[in-house]
């Protein structure tokens, strides 16, 4: 393998893994936002502390992913900085301002706002502890935007002009309504909604078939079946919609993703190489069986996942039974669909970097192959150890339950109440409304 392949493999297994830790983010912090946001609406003090319980439950599948979340998208950072020094140099003017917005934001405002929350269970009023995780959430997706934003520019470059070799901005309300970003930013939000929701299928319907706190997980199960139902409904719409316009400023990629063969893929080739010079500027093949995988995976998802709900509600029938197993295929069947559809769109643009602009040849540094091989193994290994721990620890905490370790416990986060000297450090007795007076 050249530099180029060996810089295509890194880049393609290094966003892929981070995208999974961002997917997962995205969708469930929206859950923990709106669940806290139903417990402050009850006055009732029995009803809010079963609710805050959810939203500690939830909140800590949430925390412990964010962390690890936060490592691998370092490694991007670094990434970027040590092999595509070619793309900074073309492309610095366009795309900096965006990516530097986003670092201030995801990595000083959400963290910010995130360590605000975590810690402040029994801390800070009620109101301002809800206004923290509606902070965090709507960073979250600031950041997605600003990425997306980017990355709407490398699949459609708008609003620049090149001088001397460097692209400049011409028009920041073109480049900020690109419809290559909000077309794939409306589809990943229906994405992030699918995985949140799939994940609280599994985690419920887990505890549901060991008959562990059926009131906790009854209603877990219904919800997230019906956010996943609507989050694959708003996918397909806006992957749909996506498509009819991939034509337009990607033939090459809307001939392999739709499956054309001999003739048709021919056609695209000699309309690129008219445009943009002799050499093959097409994708590779299995970009296009990627991207069938993906639309027969979503079909079935969109189908299935509101399956679910109904064994929220049964009392012990066979279906509901076969309806609760159904979660633990749908979680893998999800995860592949998200990886098919990251893929198509990023190696789908394949040989560029930015479309009709910039090869990836062109977009590396000066990185020798051994070089580029050495940080491969490097980014893989940290990567692949991050998700391995990743999941490992999300797998414990959930099979331990609403009352394995709640963010806001007294042990870590010790509220003004009674002590009793009794135990250990002279901790509060535990009580969970007590905890959560303040709510």
């Amino acid at each position: 393998m050249d530099v180029v392949d060996l810089a295509r493999l890194q880049f393609a297994v290094t966003a892929t893994l981070h995208f999974l830790f961002v997917a997962f983010t995205l969708g469930m912090v929206t859950v923990v936002a709106v669940l806290q946001t139903r417990a402050l609406r009850t006055s009732d003090p029995t009803e809010r502390a079963a609710r805050m319980r959810r939203v500690r439950f939830w909140g800590g599948l949430y925390v412990i992913n964010y962390a690890l979340g936060i490592v691998s998208g370092l490694t991007q950072e670094f990434q970027f900085g040590m092999n595509w020094s070619g793309l900074s140099h073309v492309l610095g003017n366009v795309v900096g301002a965006p990516m530097a917005v986003e670092t201030v934001v995801a990595f000083f405002l959400e963290s910010t706002f995130l360590g605000l929350w975590a810690f402040g269970f029994g801390r800070v009023s009620a109101r301002t502890h809800l206004l923290l995780i509606w902070g965090v959430a709507l960073t979250a997706y600031a950041s997605t935007f600003w990425i997306m934003v980017v990355n709407g520019f490398l699949q459609k470059p708008v609003g620049y002009a090149m001088h001397d070799g460097v692209a400049r901005v011409t028009d920041w309300s073109a480049l900020l309504t690109n419809g290559a970003t909000w077309y794939a930013l409306l589809h990943l939000t229906g994405v992030v909604a699918l995985l949140a929701g799939v994940v609280m299928c599994a985690v419920s319907s887990y505890h549901l078939r060991h008959g562990r706190d059926l009131d906790f997980f009854r209603p877990a199960l219904v919800h997230g079946s019906r956010l996943a139902g609507a989050g694959a409904v708003v996918t397909a719409g806006a992957g749909m919609v996506h498509l009819e316009t991939l034509e337009e400023y990607q033939p090459e990629k809307y001939a392999v993703v739709m499956g054309e063969s001999g003739a048709g893929l021919e056609r695209a080739q000699e309309a690129a190489r008219a445009a943009y010079g002799p050499g093959d500027w097409l994708p590779p093949a299995w970009v296009g069986v990627a991207s069938v995988l993906m639309l027969l995976l979503g079909l079935v998802l969109l189908v299935l996942v509101w399956l679910p709900a109904k064994a929220g509600r049964a009392e012990g029938a066979s279906t509901g039974r076969f309806r609760l197993r159904l979660p633990m295929v749908l979680l893998p069947m999800t995860i592949v669909a998200l990886v098919c559809g990251w893929l198509s769109r990023e190696v789908g643009r394949q040989p560029w970097m930015v479309t009709g602009e910039l090869t990836v040849r062109d977009a590396i540094g000066d990185v020798s192959a051994g070089g580029m091989l050495a940080s491969l193994i490097a980014f893989t290994l940290v990567l692949g150890g991050l998700s391995v721990v990743n999941f490992s620890l999300i797998a414990h905490y959930a099979r331990q339950g609403p009352d394995g370790g709640l963010l806001g416990d007294d042990d870590l986060f010790p509220d003004a109440g009674p002590r009793d000297d009794s135990r250990p450090g002279g901790d509060p007795a535990p009580d969970e409304t007590a905890r959560v007076t303040s709510y």
